[in-house]
């Protein structure tokens, strides 16, 4: 134990720190936490599998104290989404075993199939994200869609809650209501494939604890900044993160 408090306290554990905090920050507002965790992790030397049990853990602890906050809050319901995050749940424990069975190029091809997928519908689309919500009506969610992303954010990551976000705001959803759903299942997917890299020994506590800790700052800095964030800002921002991210899934492709 007292190993694993320095290995926090020191230049190591402020960077993996540093880390959590802008992946989370990214990942309320935006959805793309996965564009900053993952290629940091990789690049300060995390083994790829390691990478993806870490960004789970963290990612789900900072969703979890978002999700606390909502319903302490009155603006969720855990018992009105119960069903959908007992899906996503399922989901993030199969993802998490392809990423087990399959190899990391495999896994970087699905993933940009999804990615390429999903910005073509926000380029398509573009046009509800401004819309105003008083106007329409909020359509009901199908479980499949959230089940597979689910299962993509259990194996991979990035880009998995942006896709949430873009789904739900496509169901007429306004953002910050978006948000909370797509916090809810990220919870759900990322408790899922945790567990599933818990019981295979893939865990390493020393990264993961710091990491989580600045998911978690990063994630409450990241709701007191989204009441500031206009649409038409994220009309422009959502495809170039999208775009960001289809880069970098290629780019891992072609090494």
């Amino acid at each position: 134990m007292e190993i694993l408090l320095q290995e926090w306290l020191s230049i190591k554990g402020l960077i993996l720190f540093t880390i959590g905090l802008l992946a989370a920050i990214i990942g309320v507002l935006f959805g793309a936490a996965g564009f900053i965790l993952m290629p940091s992790l990789l690049l300060v030397g995390i083994p790829i599998h390691t990478t993806v049990a870490v960004n789970k853990f963290a990612t789900g602890i900072s969703a979890l104290s978002n999700v606390v906050s909502f319903v302490i809050k009155g603006r969720l319901s855990l018992k009105k989404y119960f069903s959908f995050m007992i899906v996503s749940s399922l989901g993030g424990v199969l993802g998490a075993l392809f990423a087990i069975l399959l190899s990391e190029q495999i896994m970087n091809v699905v993933a940009c199939i999804s990615l390429i997928f999903a910005f073509m519908m926000v380029l398509r689309s573009n046009k509800w994200i401004v819309k105003n919500v008083m106007e329409t009506e909020e359509q009901r969610i199908n479980k499949l869609v959230p089940f597979a992303i689910s299962m993509y954010d259990g194996g991979f990551g990035p880009g998995s809650a942006l896709m949430n976000i873009t789904y739900f705001l496509k169901k007429q959803h306004h953002y910050l209501k978006a948000v909370e759903l797509t916090r809810m299942i990220s919870l759900s997917s990322c408790t899922g494939a945790f567990l599933f890299y818990y019981f295979t020994g893939i865990v390493n506590w020393g990264i993961a604890i710091p990491v989580s800790l600045g998911s978690i700052a990063g994630s409450f800095l990241g709701l007191k900044i989204i009441p500031h964030i206009q649409t038409k800002w994220i009309q422009i921002i959502l495809p170039i993160i999208f775009l960001f991210l289809i880069v970098q899934v290629v780019t891992d492709l072609i090494k």
